[in-house]
């Protein structure tokens, strides 16, 4: 509802006056003129009696409708004008119950003080019972804001301020003081100009000042851990251009405090080669992205380049616009380095492990192929001369000796080419990893009386000598573990190949382990499988648990040999 500002309301006697004037004017005017027109007109007396009876009615009944109407008149404008009032004022007191203001009427000489119900309800008591008064607010007002606020509203009174306007404490029902703001109007004044009559309001501001508060501490708080924190932080506008910044981040890009402010972070530290990635990280933080994590170059004051790792956020207003930036910088210049370095090294310690393999493998071929040509021919040999000699022996008991050495050389032959086996079984080098597997599975099952099964050995493929070597270890290493620690009753190997991985599982039903303490470390056995495994770029796993048995996974790189050459 829209208002427009009110007329003037003319008083009841300016009313009267011009009735009054009115009646009288008519009243001369009708009896001045109204006998000579009637002489003129009318020369019989009789007629002109009759016509001054008529003239006397007709006034008496004309003038009486002249001062209905203009009464009428006068009494609908006042009644519209109190209808305004009225609205006016329900308008008003809505206005002040919506805001929680409480309104006071003070008449200057007067020790009471008019209030509104909201007064009590704000200062905690029962509108029906509360009584003000100028007494009762000096009591109520805090201590501390006694003087200060009966100083501001004396000097407005006197004229020495343009507006009332003060905020104080005033104490409420519950013992407890809450602030207040308090504003107030001279509405009347006496004959001299001194004010006579000030109306103003109280305006509960505690949650207010207490939401101020908080939030003024919770600012220093956040500028204190800004300034202390060892990471560099920056705000900017949505064009990079530098608000503030902590002194972390001035000494990371070697400013003084305050240089960088209203610069942009494009003519300061970001280097000409991150640029066009900085600009799309600018653009991302625009749109609201939150996941603006870089690492770029960045250079400082005096043109050094810096590595940095960068963590942005964007700064949103009320109505979730992107109005700031958020830009943390950690140096990981250093790190960078050490990182290099520690790859370097990874990458030597690899090569020189796969090197010690590469070795350990030969010298088990170089050992194997001695005990099986050399020592077992030097047995041999020594077998054949104890069977002549065993022929030309002229007793039995020369002769069952005799036997019996040729026995232990047989037992020995047999052990040497086990051996010469396990260290290197030749069939790996002549037919591949499906026949030595095989072979392997059926000489530990004899070995250990235990079920080993191969799946999917048959017809598999020639690979690189590399992978053929480390799958062979990685199934010996696993099949051996599992016959010593399980014991299992049965083992199972499977092996497949989809044409450039080589896959194997080597599982068993023994008792298991907990292979989550193992997982950072484990016997050497597990550590060279693993070894080998990642050795050539691949993934091994283990999954087993008490009770439960294990089971090895390896997945190795391995295109068939034609491919690899």
């Amino acid at each position: 509802m829209t208002y427009r500002n009110l007329p003037p309301l003319p008083s009841p006697l300016r009313i009267a006056l011009a009735i009054a004037l009115i009646y009288a004017g008519v009243a001369v005017a009708w009896i001045l003129y109204s006998d000579t027109l009637l002489a003129v007109w009318v020369q019989e007396s009789a007629r002109l009696t009759q016509l001054q009876t008529f003239k006397g009615l007709f006034f008496v009944l004309s003038t009486a409708l002249l001062l209905f109407l203009a009464m009428w008149l006068a009494l609908r404008r006042q009644a519209a004008l109190q209808r305004t009032l009225s609205d006016r004022e329900a308008a008003f007191q809505l206005a002040m119950r919506a805001s929680g203001m409480g309104v006071w009427d003070y008449r200057v000489g007067r020790e009471e003080v008019d209030t509104s119900a909201q007064v009590a309800v704000l200062l905690g008591y029962p509108p029906e019972t509360f009584r003000d008064s100028v007494a009762a607010w000096q009591e109520r007002l805090h201590p501390q804001d006694r003087d200060m606020a009966r100083r501001r509203f004396r000097a407005y009174m006197e004229g020495r301020a343009p507006r009332y306007e003060a905020e104080f404490r005033m104490r409420h029902r519950d013992g407890s003081y809450r602030w207040f703001r308090s504003t107030g109007q001279v509405v009347e004044r006496d004959g001299d100009g001194k004010p006579a009559r000030v109306i103003g309001a109280y305006l509960d501001i505690d949650e207010q000042l207490q939401t101020w508060k908080r939030l003024a501490e919770s600012e220093t708080r956040a500028r204190l851990y800004l300034e202390r924190m060892p990471i560099g932080c920056m705000i900017t506008d949505t064009d990079w251009r530098i608000i503030s910044c902590n002194p972390a981040f001035e000494r990371m890009f070697g400013y003084g405090a305050g240089e960088l402010i209203g610069r942009t972070a494009f003519d300061t530290i970001i280097a000409e080669s991150a640029r066009g990635q900085t600009e799309v990280v600018l653009a991302r933080l625009r749109s609201g992205s939150f996941d603006t994590h870089n690492i770029n170059e960045n250079r400082t004051r005096d043109g050094r380049s810096l590595l940095c790792e960068w963590f942005n956020t964007p700064i949103r207003d009320a109505d979730g616009k992107v109005v700031q930036l958020l830009a943390m910088a950690i140096d990981i210049t250093r790190r960078d380095a050490t990182d290099r370095a520690l790859a370097d090294s990874y990458r030597h310690l690899s090569e020189l492990s796969a090197r010690l393999m590469q070795v350990q493998e030969d010298e088990r071929r170089r050992l194997a192929r001695e005990l099986h040509d050399e020592v077992g021919q030097q047995l041999t040999a020594v077998k054949l001369n104890l069977h002549a000699i065993g022929r030309v022996a002229e007793d039995d008991i020369t002769r069952a000796r005799v036997d019996d050495c040729v026995d232990i050389v047989d037992l020995t032959i047999a052990r040497i080419r086990s051996r010469a086996l396990e260290l290197r079984p030749a069939m790996l080098d002549d037919l591949g990893l499906g026949a030595a597997l095989a072979w392997y599975c059926r000489s530990a099952a004899e070995r250990a009386g235990v079920a080993v099964e191969l799946l999917g050995g048959d017809g598999l493929e020639r690979f690189d000598e590399a992978v053929e070597t480390a799958a062979f270890r990685i199934v010996q290493e696993a099949v051996n573990n599992a016959l010593r620690h399980g014991p299992p009753t049965r083992v199972e190997v499977e092996v497949h190949h989809d044409g450039h991985v080589l896959e194997l599982s080597i599982a068993d039903d023994g008792s298991g382990f907990d292979a989550a303490a193992l997982r950072n470390g484990g016997g050497l056995g597990l550590a060279g499988m693993r070894e080998r495994t990642e050795l050539l770029g691949g993934h091994f796993a283990i999954d087993s648990a008490p009770g439960a048995g294990t089971r090895i996974h390896a997945r190795l790189p391995a295109p068939p040999r034609a491919e690899a050459d």
